[in-house]
């Protein structure tokens, strides 16, 4: 019953705090991770499952992406699972 709680008011914190929270290269793109399925508090994780974030690194779990925004005040997303996408070298060539 506490442990409900302690979510339920962890899910509020982060519905109302997560407007504010967008990095420059993370607003509207990608999808918000489920951090209320982690106790943050516990650490994360050492299983490998990994998630691309919109901050283009690549995070060893959805986890580890949770736990880093926490630590950086970021609201950084997943823009897939699995690898981080290489650009396609034609992506940044300058045109004349």
């Amino acid at each position: 019953m506490k442990a409900t709680g302690v979510f339920l008011l962890l899910s509020l914190a982060l519905c109302c705090y997560q407007g504010n929270a967008e990095t420059d290269g993370g607003a509207g793109k990608g999808t918000e991770a489920a951090c209320g399925n982690y106790d943050l508090r516990q650490g994360c994780t050492k299983i490998f499952d990994p998630v691309c974030g919109t901050d283009n690194l690549l995070y060893s779990n959805e986890c580890v992406l949770c736990l880093q925004n926490l630590q950086r005040n970021t609201n950084v997303r997943i823009k897939n699972r699995g690898l981080c996408q290489k650009p396609s070298p034609h992506s940044n060539s300058a045109q004349n």
